[in-house]
């Protein structure tokens, strides 16, 4: 029995596969849901001679995304609200596959859910997998659902 369950979203209609599954679990087992969407800490090769300097265009940029990511969470979280499930959420920054296991450990999470985008061959080798990542880095159980 799961009383709170991580779900991962990247913030794609494919990411947001998982949610119907996990509403299903929140709901059948009166389980708490807690939504992580991870906003990547990538670097801008801006020219210091633009109007604002390169660190300041990077905070602002790095600001904008978290902005976004939150307000994307919060309209999620509206609707899993309307159909009876308690989704709490969470926005971090940094490398996927480790900030999911991370979080899944700080708030001592039963489960994790997220979906996969299946990606093959060269994709994959270019890619990787924060799926296949996230099943090798943690012993809780994962609902993969693949998009």
């Amino acid at each position: 029995m799961f009383t709170h369950v991580l779900v991962t979203l990247d913030g794609t209609p494919r990411g947001e596969s998982v949610i119907p599954y996990a509403a299903d679990i929140a709901r059948s087992m009166r389980a708490e849901l807690t939504l992580l969407r991870i906003v990547e800490s990538g670097t801008t090769d801006w020219s210091e001679r633009g109007a604002i300097g390169k660190a300041s265009a990077d905070a602002t940029i790095r600001s904008l995304f978290l902005e976004q990511a939150q307000t994307y969470l919060d309209r999620v979280a509206a609707q899993l609200a309307s159909t009876g499930a308690t989704a709490h959420t969470l926005v971090r920054q940094g490398q996927p596959a480790r900030q999911i296991v991370t979080t899944a450990k700080e708030l001592d999470v039963d489960a994790i859910a997220m979906s996969t985008h299946s990606r093959r061959g060269i994709n994959r080798l270019m890619f990787g997998s924060v799926a296949e990542q996230v099943l090798h880095e943690t012993s809780l159980p994962v609902l993969l659902i693949r998009a």
